[in-house]
Formats: C-alpha cells, sequence, structure tokens
C-alpha cells in the first residue's frame, strides 16, 4: 500500500480512512520488520518543532502518521490553500481567510476534504486495533499508565472484544526498559500499546521496540485513561465541532500548559503559509 501524506508544519501526516489504516497495520504485521504507528495531535506537532529526534522519529521511522484531532486537519487543510503570491494581497488574504475557517472550523474541515480526509484519534483507534488483533489472533501487550492502569485497562477491552489475547501488562516507567522488554518478549505478544506520553513513548518505541518480540509498537498517550474512566472524553458533539480540547481542558484546568499547543499552532500555521512561496 503505497503512502499517500501530506506535510504539516514539517511533519508526515497519512491521508488514510480508518479502513485504510486498518489495512496498512495489516501490511504491517505481515512484515520481518518492526513497524512504529504514531498518532500525531496538535501537542506532536509543536512539541516537533524544537526536538529534532522527534521530528525525525515523525518523519524517518514511522510507518503511519494518523490525525488525530480537527487541528491537525485544519492545520493540513489551511496550508494546503492557494494564495496571491504578490505580498500586498497575500498576507491580509491569509489573516482574513485564517480567521474565518478558525471560527468555522468544523465546517471548513469536512467541506475541503483533502490534504486529509479525517481524523483518527489514538483514544478511537485503540479499540480498532483491539478488533484487529481478535480478529487475527494477534497479542496485545499493555504498557505504561498509573498503576494498576494498564490491567483494568486489558480487562476492559477483554470483556468488550470477544477473543481478544492480552499477552501482557506493564505500568513500569520508560526507563525500566530492561525489565519492560524482558516481560513483553516472554509474553511472546505481537503488537505493544505504550502509554508514556508524548514525546517519551515514541521515543521509547524507536530505541527499544526492535529488541522486543512486538512486530508493532503504537504510543497512545492518555487512551488507557478514557477507557477505564479516569478521564471522561468530550460528548461526541462536541468532538465532531472541534472541541474536545476545550472540554478537556475545562475538567482539568492543570492542562493549561499542555493547551497553550493550540495557539501555538494556529499561529505557527499562519506564519508558515503567508512566508511559503505557493
Amino acid at each position: 500500500m503505497k503512502r499517500n501524506t501530506c506535510s504539516v508544519l514539517n511533519v508526515k501526516i497519512d491521508n488514510v480512512t480508518k479502513s485504510e489504516a486498518l489495512e496498512k497495520l495489516n501490511e504491517l504485521m505481515n512484515q520481518k520488520t518492526r513497524s512504529i504507528i504514531i498518532t500525531p495531535n496538535v501537542e506532536f506537532l509543536i512539541f516537533a518543532q524544537k526536538d529534532p529526534e522527534f521530528m525525525k522519529i515523525l518523519n524517518d521511522e514511522s510507518k503511519l502518521n494518523l490525525a488525530d484531532g480537527y487541528g491537525v486537519l485544519w492545520s493540513a487543510k489551511f496550508l494546503s490553500l492557494k494564495l496571491p503570491k504578490e505580498t500586498i494581497l497575500r498576507v491580509p488574504l491569509a489573516i482574513f481567510i485564517w480567521i474565518f475557517t478558525l471560527i468555522f472550523l468544523p465546517i471548513f474541515v469536512r467541506v475541503k476534504k483533502q490534504p486529509l480526509s479525517t481524523k483518527i484519534s489514538g483514544s478511537d483507534f485503540i479499540w480498532d486495533i483491539a478488533r484487529f488483533a481478535a480478529k487475527n489472533n494477534h497479542r496485545l501487550f499493555l504498557l505504561g499508565g498509573a498503576p494498576t492502569i494498564a490491567e483494568r485497562t486489558a480487562l476492559k477491552l477483554q470483556t468488550d472484544i470477544l477473543d481478544l489475547r492480552v499477552g501482557g501488562v506493564h505500568s513500569g516507567r520508560a526507563e525500566n526498559y530492561e525489565e519492560i522488554i524482558q516481560a513483553v518478549n516472554k509474553s511472546r505478544s505481537d503488537i505493544l500499546l505504550v502509554a508514556f506520553g508524548c514525546p517519551k513513548q515514541e521515543k521509547w518505541l524507536s530505541q527499544h521496540l526492535g529488541k522486543t518480540c512486538c512486530k508493532i509498537g503504537i504510543g497512545l498517550g492518555g487512551s488507557f485513561d478514557f477507557i477505564v474512566g479516569v478521564q471522561k472524553r468530550a460528548p461526541i458533539w462536541v468532538q465532531n465541532i472541534g472541541f474536545e480540547w476545550l472540554h478537556r481542558f475545562i475538567n482539568n484546568p492543570s492542562r493549561i500548559k499542555r493547551q497553550m499547543a493550540v495557539p501555538k499552532l494556529a499561529w505557527l500555521t499562519l506564519i508558515n503559509k503567508i512566508s511559503s512561496s505557493d
């Protein structure tokens, strides 16, 4: 399956539907090499701007980057717009469209389907991975999260998905890599789900996935917390209008530093568009 990607602030994002993502997952499982899958959201894009190692993992090592959130879709679509080359026209027009598309973000990302057709969040995709694993007789290994979170996540997944096999769980910290690798290999698992948070989970996979028996490793951030109910996801209608980030901030104000990634992305997208030569 040939990759169809676009660049969002110099980060490669795959333009795939969920069914195409699962097709790619199956393809990667049948390869001899180990593969990393990443679900970049707004925070990932901002981290990558100041972390060359993380940027390299995203662009050179990850075999599939799924757009996690409307912020990523909006940035990709805004950057793809055609604007006049003359500065006197380009700048005011870019600013006007920037404001307009931010106000009407849910409509903009749906009306203009390219270059990214849909968002695939890690918190949703973990269920698709689990169903894929159950259907194809693959074992999952759950790594990370606060104490007991991985165990409770495994129980919930196995309760809801018939025939799902979880080879093992581990709540250890990223630094305990030797112990973790030993546990993963002992479990004979096929897919490693890591919840260390960005960019720690991606860097951990880059350094250590090849030492495990798992064919695929994917960082899933706070997905375990959503599954067991430690954190509540926004209602579907809030997700559909692109304000899940605001819901999470209201319910957890301590996230304010992390949520600053949203206005940073908007600003960097505008600057990038104005300064580009298209």
